[in-house]
């Protein structure tokens, strides 16, 4: 389980947040960190985290909704139901984070919310 999650705001790019976070490592008293991109569209939010997978899409909802969970940022969401992995070698992400083109990372993680 991830703890003491930080959505720090990007600079100047709207909606944009660098999340970091650990998680209690199999190796003792060790932690290991997590980094990830998140950004916070009008109907749902994207994330991606470069070491470990795909862009997923998070949908807020109420408390009281079937099978809502609660979220680091929102309140509650749907879940995790919603990623492609094939995306993120379409749309080079990895190649736009190496090269620090986080406007061309955010555009793709906006792109997938309004779908």
């Amino acid at each position: 389980m991830n703890r003491n999650v930080k959505a720090i705001p990007f600079p100047d790019i709207e909606n944009a947040y660098v999340v970091i976070s650990g998680v209690k490592s199999d190796k003792g008293n060790y932690c290991e960190k997590r980094m990830s991109f998140f950004y916070a569209g009008d109907n749902s939010g994207s994330e991606w985290e470069p070491d470990y997978g795909p862009i997923t899409r998070i949908t807020p909802c109420g408390k009281n909704d079937g099978s809502a969970k609660e979220h680091w940022f929102y309140d509650y969401y749907t879940g995790n139901g919603d990623w492609t992995q094939c995306a993120v070698d379409e749309e080079n992400l990895p190649k736009k984070f190496l090269a620090g083109n986080y406007k061309g990372l955010f555009d793709v993680l906006k792109k997938w919310c309004d779908k």
